[in-house]
């Protein structure tokens, strides 16, 4: 059974987690003493973010299920079967 992946939340997931990371960056070179204007910063931060959200709609448009994967290959696996048990009385 496929899962059901509402698209939007995925990309709101994916690529703003992305965002997030890159402003963390961002702001990691610059406490690091490195100068790093704002104008830099907002496009390092903007290249990070759409290059996320491409990836993030090339993958849901890619594959043969809707889960984003890129690598060709459903990312969730399936439900582990059960095994069962043999002698013992537990």
């Amino acid at each position: 059974m496929n899962p059901k992946v509402n698209r939007w939340l995925d990309l709101l997931d994916r690529a703003g987690w992305t965002f997030i990371q890159a402003a963390a960056a961002a702001g990691i070179t610059v406490l690091s003493g490195a100068t790093l204007g704002w104008r830099a910063g907002l496009t390092f931060i903007g290249v990070a973010g759409a290059i996320a959200v491409l990836k993030v709609v090339v993958g849901q448009n890619t594959g043969t299920d809707d889960t984003g994967a890129l690598i060709g290959t459903p990312v969730i696996e399936p439900p582990p079967t059960a095994t069962p048990t043999t002698g013992g009385n537990g």
